[in-house]
């Protein structure tokens, strides 16, 4: 992608400085970002990059977890009062790989007294469970709802929402736990973690069909298994492994894939309330907009919704907003992938990729001004 010093110029002077490293890294290295922004109504004036290009997911993957969980909510399967003990969900926690997620959300329950016994056995309602995998994107949170509703159903809902309509632009969503023991484990020995990782990429649709079942293996056996638990925890207080090195092969090859243009069209459904039912659309979209209550978003916004992820190399942002001062809806999705470590770390403390999206879904004028650079810089 080719544009001018004039074209760029300008763009600099529209774009918000804290947003400007995310819009300046999308102009030198588009091959490396997928983008879909528009307003309803309004799609021809919208940004379309790289939209139907399979990019990994992080935990953006985990709206597909939340749809499950608010359709089997509304069907009545499953009953947001429930009382699940934080000692069940610790047994899906593996410390020290999820940034410090799931214990955030736990003290923020604990902190709004949300905590049931909090001084005996503490438990949380299984709403509450949805909430902390949104709102503070725990691992463990995730995948005790995905085993609670099943490989099966997490599969057949993300074909649903089409998230694969494009054939094989979406990975089969699993476990984050089960790709992190994937990466390294304590029983694998003094084998190289990342030419076991190669092992799988090169094997095709037999590899892959072989991780899995090893994803799922290794999921059951740490859930399960006392023993392993515990060994597991151990060796990771002490080894140095996975290497960054490995862990940026995993999140470029092996985490999970979908597209832009998916996500964004299923951004647009949760915000229509476009889910089966209008109950299991309430569900999904009052654990979603949790940033509603920030008096900077509300300023801006009526409603927004928003999940983000990260894994070493690669951050990405899903949005719908409602703006305040005309009632538009906005779409947002926003993934990069193939961060040199340095920015990919810089980027999570500053978040100029949020701010960019943050942009396109505040200022009406911000869409068709980065929807015509590009336009101009691909002819």
């Amino acid at each position: 992608m080719t544009i001018d010093d004039a074209t760029r110029a300008a763009l600099r002077s529209q774009t918000p400085d804290a947003a400007w490293p995310a819009l300046q890294r999308l102009l030198d290295a588009p091959g490396t970002v997928g983008l879909v922004a528009y307003q309803a109504g309004r799609e021809t004036e919208g940004v379309y990059l790289n939209a139907d290009l399979p990019m990994p997911l992080a935990s953006v993957a985990k709206l597909i977890t939340l749809v499950a969980y608010a359709e089997a909510t509304a069907d009545g399967e499953l009953n947001p009062l429930e009382q699940i003990p934080l000692a069940e969900l610790d047994r899906y926690y593996l410390p020290n790989f999820d940034l410090g997620a799931h214990r955030r959300a736990v003290n923020e329950l604990r902190a709004d007294g949300k905590l049931i016994s909090p001084d005996g056995d503490p438990a949380v309602l299984l709403d509450d469970v949805a909430w902390m995998m949104v709102r503070h994107s725990s691992n463990a949170a995730a995948d005790y709802l995905h085993l609670r509703l099943g490989q099966s159903r997490i599969e057949e809902t993300a074909g649903a929402l089409g998230l694969n309509n494009l054939p094989a632009t979406h990975s089969a969503p699993c476990t984050f736990l089960g790709q992190f023991l994937m990466m390294a484990n304590h029983g694998r020995g003094f084998t190289n973690d990342r030419t076991v990782l190669e092992s799988f990429v090169a094997g095709g649709m037999t590899g892959a069909a072989a991780y899995g079942r090893e994803v799922a293996l290794l999921t059951d056996i740490y859930v399960n298994l006392v023993t392993f638990r515990e060994d597991e925890q151990a060796w990771r207080s002490t080894a140095r492994r996975p290497s960054i090195d490995t862990q940026r092969y995993f999140a470029a090859r092996l985490a999970p894939q979908g597209t832009a243009g998916g996500y964004a069209a299923l951004m647009r459904r949760l915000a229509q309330n476009g889910l089966s039912n209008p109950d299991s659309s309430f569900y999904a979209r009052r654990i979603l907009e949790w940033p509603n209550r920030f008096p900077d978003n509300q300023a801006l916004f009526t409603n927004v919704g928003y999940k983000n992820g990260s894994l070493p190399g690669v951050l990405t942002t899903t949005y719908y907003a409602y703006r305040r001062d005309d009632g538009a809806l906005v779409i947002v999705v926003l993934f990069y992938r193939d961060l040199p470590q340095q920015t990919y770390r810089q980027w999570r403390n500053d978040l100029p990729h949020d701010e960019l999206a943050r942009w396109l879904l505040a200022d009406p004028a911000a869409i068709p001004a980065l929807a015509a650079a590009l336009r101009e810089a691909t002819g």
